[in-house]
């Protein structure tokens, strides 16, 4: 009966440093990227086993292509004229991924996107939720719907300055309807601003961070947007003659964010320098009057 106890013991003791064994691989895991992955997994079960965990896998940032062995030059639209490249280095990350895991998925931001490219991880990342995509793209109507059509459950996604709205919004609107979030990288106009009001009606975080922002735009999406609860309006500048005589009611905005410093951010004042944009002593003005709604 003792010599039972002992073993029994001893088994919850292996059992307890298994748990932490494997936790802490888990742990040291989350600092490396998805090629490093692939590789510890090839060192035993053991660690295969760790690095299938769903922590590891529930974003999958691709700005490691700008290292060894892939070397993809820091310029944007990179291997532009390398598209099969690119295609096989998607298939063998993927393949080395827990793609079922996936929720976020970032792009390599210089390389050269096409519709094969973005087909091969819509078709491979069902379960997706934010996407960010490159710079430089080259994607058709029919792809950019399709591949959307495959993210149903998206709640976030970064457009960028090649992507047509026209194709884009029509497609989100369509098959997201959970479409929450959205951030651009690109000036935001009048046309940008209808296109969310028409096919992102729930969106409830807008990020128009360091881009040109157009007020009127901008007055547009705050006025019509009854479920927009931050707008994120840090380095941006904005054009357009501001009317605030007709205030959009903003009693559903709880934030608005905006440099910390309105006369002392040494970003915003680099890229003023010599333009006609909104000083940003007059875009805090203009943003006030907007959020006074007492």
């Amino acid at each position: 009966m003792k010599k039972k106890c002992v073993e029994s013991n001893n088994s919850d003791a292996r059992n307890i440093n298994d748990v932490l064994y494997y936790k802490l691989l888990v742990n040291i895991f989350m600092a490396l990227n998805v090629v490093e992955l692939a590789t510890v997994s090839k060192v035993c079960k053991t660690w295969r086993k760790a690095r299938s965990d769903p922590k590891l896998w529930h974003k999958l940032d691709l700005s490691v292509l700008c290292n060894k062995p892939f070397n993809v030059p820091r310029m944007l639209g990179s291997w532009k004229y390398s598209s099969e490249r690119l295609t096989k280095v998607l298939r063998g990350i993927l393949a080395q991924s827990e793609v079922r895991h996936i929720r976020c998925f970032v792009f390599n931001y210089y390389a050269y996107l096409k519709d094969e490219h973005l087909l091969l991880v819509a078709r491979r990342t069902p379960n997706l939720k934010m996407l960010v995509l490159p710079a430089i793209c080259n994607l058709s109507k029919e792809a950019i719907e399709h591949a959307i059509s495959l993210w149903v459950g998206l709640e976030s996604i970064t457009i960028t300055r090649m992507i047509n709205h026209k194709n884009i919004f029509p497609a989100i609107g369509k098959y997201c309807k959970g479409i929450t979030g959205l951030k651009f990288t690109i000036g935001f106009e009048m046309d940008h601003a209808r296109a969310l009001i028409q096919h992102t009606p729930n969106l409830k975080f807008l990020s128009l961070q360091s881009i040109i922002v157009s007020f009127r735009a901008l007055h547009s999406v705050l006025e019509n947007l009854k479920h927009l609860e931050i707008v994120n309006l840090c380095h941006s500048l904005i054009i357009d003659k501001h009317d605030t005589s007709n205030r959009p009611l903003l009693h559903h905005l709880r934030k608005i964010l905006t440099c910390q410093n309105n006369n002392g951010c040494v970003i915003c004042k680099h890229r003023m320098e010599g333009q006609n944009y909104l000083t940003k002593k007059a875009l805090y003005e203009a943003v006030n009057k907007l959020y006074d709604h007492e």
